[in-house]
């Protein structure tokens, strides 16, 4: 129990609490915790939620899969993500994508039920959900510019942008692989390749590993 709590307290859900104040809400409520193994399927698309799920540990993607078999990688979600929080208020009650697991990974459930008893008893708590809902919607409005983009360049270079953005640096450290980037931009693995020696002999970029170096940042922004 207290190492559930101790990782319960890395969630973004309960920001500002103490472990004695997480503790103490868990007995309030029920919960389930389940393990998954590596690759292993936690929910799919189209299936019904009932619960929020919230990581304690592992990774797993959240992937959209279309009719020509075509695979999207919508997000990957760390320890302390939570999983179903955006349908606890919504009409709809099944899942948009399918989640797997990247590694064993370990879930804590909490119903939608016990999940809207603590918003309306904790402020703090119900504070904490609103943020992390709104910051969802940011986050997909990105994806959905970045579908948009015509060409395989330019979500490229929205991708490196966005990093720029968020790293500060012109040194890109990027955290997935070659295989994940181009799940995430909707690419295929060949063709983010292709598109990413262009831009290297253009004198855009250059790259080692899991290091892309901006070369030229005005001229990368010209290519939006």
């Amino acid at each position: 129990m207290e190492n559930i709590i101790t990782q319960l307290a890395g969630c973004e859900l309960f920001n500002g609490f103490t472990l004695q104040e997480i503790e103490d809400l868990l007995q309030d409520i029920n919960y389930n915790i389940k393990e998954y193994g590596k690759d292993e399927i936690i929910a799919l698309e189209g299936e019904e939620a009932k619960d929020v799920g919230i990581v304690l540990s592992g990774t797993l993607t959240i992937n959209k899969l279309y009719q020509d078999g075509k695979q999207m990688n919508v997000k990957q979600m760390l320890s302390g993500n939570l999983l179903g929080f955006a349908l606890v208020f919504s009409d709809s009650t099944c899942y948009p994508s399918t989640l797997i697991a990247g590694v064993d990974t370990t879930i804590i459930f909490i119903s939608h039920q016990d999940i809207i008893a603590l918003c309306y008893a904790n402020k703090l708590l119900l504070s904490n959900f609103l943020k992390i809902i709104s910051n969802q919607l940011v986050f997909l409005s990105d994806k959905i510019k970045m579908i948009n983009y015509s060409t395989i360049r330019k979500k490229v270079v929205n991708y490196l942008l966005r990093e720029y953005d968020n790293q500060k640096s012109l040194l890109i450290r990027v955290s997935i692989s070659r295989k994940e980037m181009a799940e995430t931009l909707g690419v295929t693995r060949p063709a983010l390749s292709n598109e990413m020696i262009n831009m290297k002999k253009d004198g855009l970029i250059k790259y080692d590993n899991n290091i892309i170096e901006i070369l030229d940042l005005n001229r990368l922004k010209d290519e939006i």
